[in-house]
């Protein structure tokens, strides 16, 4: 039978129909392409606009295949016999059995070809973590060895008038081992205020400075050590004495958080920036970063760093789950991880900002849902004769066909599938629901703490005794003993009435911690001290604004909220950081802090270093990362080097401070 040539109503009809399904495949992002170049950056009265098109291209938390050669030169095997080349014709991607790693050669998608695609990417994944593995190992031997050099040698030459009374409660001789393994081969890690978190840990809060610091990281401590001392006194009869165990305790539980942390941060930077380079790049440069010994010291900057970047693994999962209540379980771990910083550090309450900024993006942007096919103009390319006309709308469908297949979130409010009281009431919940969890775990700690000192238990007051048997204490040290007799938080009434308030007022009058507090002339070092920090922050600031006002042109607080591929909020972040600690608080501890608070200056450094290495420049291929020992910084390339002063200083910062800055610390010299 002859074919009709379809008519023009029909050719019209089939294009009207393909008109109106490729403009439900518009997105947001496709908008700002065919924006006017000159309408780029920052612009105030369109950042808050509801977007339009009300679509964006859902990008997954990372891709299928991360380890293809055809995305990335990267991922190219080492060439035995022949110098490697960069041509096309070596990145045939085949897990199975060619020279370069990637996708099977073959077309088709058949289960074989899948699980070895699979299996290929899971061992790939696991060398990669083995990589970061002996990165954070040996950093820490190395972090060891300098602190044992430093404090053997400087002694007690450099010690300052700061609270040591751990150091001065230990009796030598009662055990050996400790006068060995703690006295001798750990005492750099108890310098400065891991004398404050040690103490804490034997004696609790008995001394009003103490409260300063939260509970987090001492009653961890302390919950160990007791797990330990029970145990050996079970099995051997006898255990060490508390000073002993509560080092070791303290040692372990920040090595065990290192560990966690860098393969943590792993996972991270790769759903952010979809870089398996800069993923390993960034753990190498946190293993020896500048603020190193805090992570390994008797410091709360290890457990801290490891909740907030599972905070962030659950929540950015969250953000790009499938389905209602995957998403919402995932959100609310992630809240309460982040929930749980609060109650280890102080500006954990800024996490608070991450908890919010995520929960808009989980709770406005939905899936969208499926594009139904071009039906009309497929029936009538199959009739045509017209080879031009055919040709042209072929041409069109595949492009259509490709962005179809492509996922993308719809934001609720202004989406006519969805409405908007059910959108607002489920927002409401979430958010009452969230800061709840967020803020529970700061509440109770902050109780406790007050409620241990304010209204001691007589062991606590018999500490308070014993101690000052052996050590003489100042006649202005404010105990339980004298709680209420010479402080005026204890008698406040609680914030409504469930949150004590004291932590400002002893900051204040122990640390000088106010507006200009720390403006004095003695104390410009310790400005000096933190201004590379600061100019990296700076920096990385300034690169991540350009990167999402400039670069992509998203002028939008809404997509930016459902997208994880940009580090604005981390900016914001550090933003709050950097003023707090220019006109706030002590300014030399703002390099443990920021480095200590986010993956953002790891990323920053890690992009920085990955656009220098490109091609075939050491550093660019990942089989050099597996085969990398590992004992030494990865990140340390020729390359980079010579990069001018800017290459030169950042390579001098990172691992003078990590070498330097770890032996003053242990020395007992100002590095805080």
């Amino acid at each position: 039978m002859r074919r009709r040539e379809p008519g023009r109503d029909v050719k019209r009809a089939a294009e009207e129909e393909f008109i109106e399904l490729e403009r439900r495949t518009d997105t947001y992002e496709d908008a700002v392409l065919n924006e006017d170049p000159q309408m780029k950056g920052f612009r105030f009265p369109s950042i808050l606009s509801f977007p339009v098109p009300n679509k964006t291209i859902e990008t997954g938390v990372t891709d299928e295949n991360p380890f293809s050669a055809r995305k990335s030169a990267f991922f190219t095997n080492r060439l035995i016999g022949r110098e490697e080349s960069d041509s096309s014709s070596s990145r045939e991607d085949s897990p199975l059995g060619s020279t370069e790693t990637g996708e099977s050669c073959s077309t088709t998608d058949d289960e074989e070809s899948k699980e070895k695609r699979i299996e290929y990417r899971d061992s790939q994944t696991q060398r990669c973590l083995g990589f970061c593995f002996r990165q954070l190992f040996f950093s820490r031997m190395w972090v060891f060895i300098l602190q044992f050099i430093a404090s053997y040698y400087a002694g007690d030459r450099f010690r300052t008038d700061g609270f040591n009374l751990v150091d001065k409660l230990i009796e030598p001789g009662q055990s050996v081992f400790g006068d060995v393994v703690v006295r001798r081969g750990l005492m750099g890690l108890r310098r400065w205020d891991a004398q404050q978190f040690l103490f804490i840990a034997e004696h609790h809060y008995i001394f009003e400075h103490s409260l300063a610091f939260f509970a987090g990281f001492p009653e961890t401590v302390n919950y160990v050590r007791v797990g330990v001392n029970n145990g050996m006194e079970s099995v051997f009869g006898w255990t060490f004495p508390p000073w002993v165990t509560i080092t070791l305790a303290a040692v372990f539980v920040n090595l065990f958080c290192f560990l966690l942390c860098g393969m943590t941060l792993y996972q991270v930077v790769l759903i952010m920036t979809r870089s398996v380079k800069i993923s390993l790049l960034a753990v190498s440069i946190f293993a020896f970063n500048p603020a190193s010994i805090f992570f390994s010291s008797a410091y709360s900057e290890s457990m801290f760093f490891t909740m907030t970047l599972t905070g962030f693994v659950f929540m950015l999962f969250g953000l790009r789950g499938k389905g209602f209540w995957h998403r919402m379980l995932k959100g609310f771990t992630g809240t309460i991880c982040f929930g749980l910083t609060f109650a280890v550090r102080s500006n954990g309450l800024l996490n608070f900002l991450y908890v919010a900024w995520i929960w808009c993006g989980t709770l406005l942007w939905d899936e969208e849902m499926p594009i139904p096919d071009c039906h009309k103009l497929i029936s009538t390319l199959a009739a045509t004769k017209n080879e031009r006309y055919k040709q042209e709308w072929q041409a069109k469908f595949w492009r259509f066909q490709q962005k179809r297949k492509q996922n993308r979130k719809v934001f609720r409010w202004t989406d006519p599938n969805f409405s908007r009281c059910v959108t607002l009431f489920i927002v409401i919940v979430c958010a009452i629901s969230a800061t709840l969890l967020f803020f529970t775990p700061y509440v109770f700690m902050t109780n406790f703490t007050a409620d241990e000192f304010c209204k001691p238990q007589d062991s606590h007051k018999q500490a308070v005794e014993t101690i000052a048997k052996t050590v003489r204490l100042s006649p202005k040290t404010v105990s339980v003993k004298n709680a209420w007799e010479k402080t005026t938080w204890c008698k406040k009434p609680k914030l409504f009435g469930i949150i004590a308030r004291y932590y400002g007022e002893i900051q204040t009058k122990y640390w000088s911690v106010k507006f200009f507090g720390y403006w004095k002339i003695k104390k410009i070092p310790c400005f000096l001290m933190m201004l590379p920090a600061a100019i990296l922050t700076v920096l990385a600031i300034k690169s991540s604004w350009n990167d999402v006002f400039l670069n992509k042109r998203w002028n939008n607080i809404w997509v930016l909220t459902a997208r994880s591929d940009h580090s604005l909020p981390m900016a914001i972040h550090s933003s709050v950081l950097l003023f707090v600690a220019i006109f706030y608080i002590n300014s030399e501890v703002f390099t443990r802090i920021i480095f200590s608070s986010s993956p953002f200056i790891y990323i920053y450094i890690a992009t920085y270093i990955d656009k220098l290495t490109q091609g075939t420049i050491a550093g660019n291929r990942l089989w050099q990362y597996f085969e990398s020992p590992g004992i030494l910084p990865f990140f340390v390339f020729r390359r980079v080097w010579q990069d001018g002063w800017r290459g030169k200083l950042l390579y001098i910062y990172i691992l003078g401070y990590f070498v330097f800055g770890t032996m003053a610390h242990s020395a007992w010299l100002p590095f805080t």
